[in-house]
């Protein structure tokens, strides 16, 4: 068995049966017969049957909001907003536009063999089985959109939950158990990924993980063996650029925001913030006094602004990073240590300062209520530093002149970038998620996700009544028309206007 532990409370919530891995290959042998009956229905049918899902999560918003906040430590509220309600916005988007993004036929310009009554067109297809496999720190809303995405294009998935939130997966499944699917469509398996990765991998068509870099890139190298395609989302160290023009007070709270929530276990939180030096010391006073005001606690007492961490090893290793920072010389301003209150994983919202680009905790992936905090001089310079990182999943501009911002963005190299706003960019189900370097290869979400879990069909259709020009004999009459596929050829030559 598979206990669930609250990570705040340290007491087992429950438990689920640990999935054989000699079952594998029966659970995806029907996992392929169910996708080739949901494949042969129409778009629009499977669009309807599948935004059913939002007829049953809202029969339940409390019940699966506090689920959330027992197995991963968040409040129940903000296990709501950035989980269940962007379950269902994301559901009705996807149903909404589905049929627009995969149900019409791409016309693809031919040029010259448009003469010869030639045509072109490409249509989606599903991609077959896709193994899903999701993180404990979101685990709603991160692989429930991924999975709404998949069977929405045709294709049948295999889901396999952290197992640090086996409840949240097994209530992923009854879910979609109470809808009109064919069965076994979606399937949820239970178990560690040192066990099932492999098996998982080597079976289906398709990968979406979320999750580390480092097991992120053993997926890849697993996949290489069997060509299975896949989509990784995995770790970032997002940075906040603020200028002095900046809405400073609206800054500073979304600085706050965008660190501690869900305790700072984000890969899109705000990692690093960097103040220009003309607001630096300001900006970081009136920070660390709101965040001395958070609420830490028990996420299901009344009030409380930031709950608990998932488990005892990454407490441990947010310990171990903040005291490798303070070794390199970065400073403590607030918390910087586990909070001595409480028996469960809770760690100090904490924010701290340091004074080179390449110390390790500007440079590493903390993934806890951390922030670390740089000074910087001019736009050349903060471009530079922000890009001189590993990840490259989100950041953030901040500016009153948004011409300007828009400059500074295009200059980052990130899969997302936001000008005056922070991290909230997953909730946008039409815009593409993912992001670079480090942080994964892939895009989730609005039409890019659909093309992700769909593949590309070329049709080429031919109505001409002669033989082709190019084919045999190549006789004397040949000649000729080499000559003038060759005066064609010299036409294509691009000249300068001046």
């Amino acid at each position: 068995m598979i206990k669930s532990i609250n990570p705040a409370t340290l007491e087992e919530i429950g438990a689920v049966e640990e999935t054989p891995i000699e079952k594998l290959d029966e659970i995806f042998e029907n996992s392929r017969k169910a996708q080739k009956m949901w494949a042969k229905v129409p778009l629009a049918e499977r669009a309807r049957r599948v935004v059913d899902v939002n007829r049953v999560i809202s029969t339940q918003f409390d019940d699966i909001s506090h689920l959330i906040s027992q197995e991963v430590g968040k409040p129940p509220d903000e296990a709501f907003v950035s989980e269940v309600y962007g379950v269902a916005d994301s559901t009705f988007n996807y149903y909404s536009n589905v049929v627009d993004i995969l149900g019409r036929e791409e016309e693809v310009p031919l040029g010259f063999y448009e003469s010869l009554d030639k045509r072109s067109l490409i249509i989606r297809k599903p991609i077959g089985v896709i193994c899903v496999i999701g993180p404990y720190n979101y685990p709603f809303t991160i692989p429930f959109q991924q999975i709404v995405q998949s069977l929405m294009a045709g294709n049948s998935v295999v889901f396999k939950p952290s197992s640090e939130t086996v409840l949240t997966g097994k209530k992923i499944q009854e879910i979609f158990d109470e809808i009109d699917l064919p069965e076994n469509l979606v399937q949820t398996v239970f178990g560690s990924g040192s066990k099932l990765g492999n098996p998982l991998i080597d079976n289906a068509e398709k990968v979406i993980f979320t999750g580390s870099t480092a097991t992120g890139k053993r997926i890849m190298q697993r996949g290489a063996n069997t060509l299975t395609d896949v989509d990784l989302e995995l770790g970032g160290k997002s940075a906040m650029i603020v200028f002095p023009d900046a809405n400073l007070e609206r800054a500073v709270l979304a600085a706050r925001w965008g660190c501690f929530t869900n305790a700072g276990q984000v890969c899109a939180s705000v990692k690093r913030l960097y103040l220009h030096k003309d607001i630096y010391d300001g900006f970081l006073d009136d920070l660390v006094r709101k965040t001395k005001e958070l609420k830490q606690d028990i996420p299901t007492k009344p009030n409380v602004d930031v709950g608990a961490m998932i488990n005892e090893e990454q407490l441990n290793w947010v310990e171990k990073s903040v005291k490798a920072g303070i070794e390199e010389g970065a400073e403590i301003l607030v918390g910087g240590r586990r909070n001595p209150n409480f028996e469960g994983y809770f760690y100090e919202p904490t924010i701290m300062t340091a004074e080179s680009n390449d110390m390790k905790v500007v440079q590493e992936e903390i993934f806890g209520p951390v922030l670390v905090v740089l000074k910087f001089e001019d736009e050349e310079q903060v471009i530079e530093m922000v890009n001189d990182n590993q990840y490259g999943l989100t950041s953030s501009v901040w500016t009153e002149d948004i011409e300007f911002g828009k400059k500074i963005a295009e200059e980052i190299n990130t899969g997302s970038i936001m000008v005056n706003e922070v991290v909230y960019t997953f909730a946008l189900a039409p815009t593409p998620w993912g992001g670079t370097k480090n942080s994964g290869i892939g895009r989730t979400h609005g039409k890019l996700g659909f093309y992700e879990v769909s593949r590309p069909l070329h049709i080429n259709i031919d109505e001409y009544k002669e033989p082709d020009l190019w084919w045999m004999p190549y006789d004397e009459s040949y000649k000729e028309i080499i000559e003038n596929f060759k005066n064609i050829a010299s036409s294509l030559v691009v000249k300068d206007n001046y």
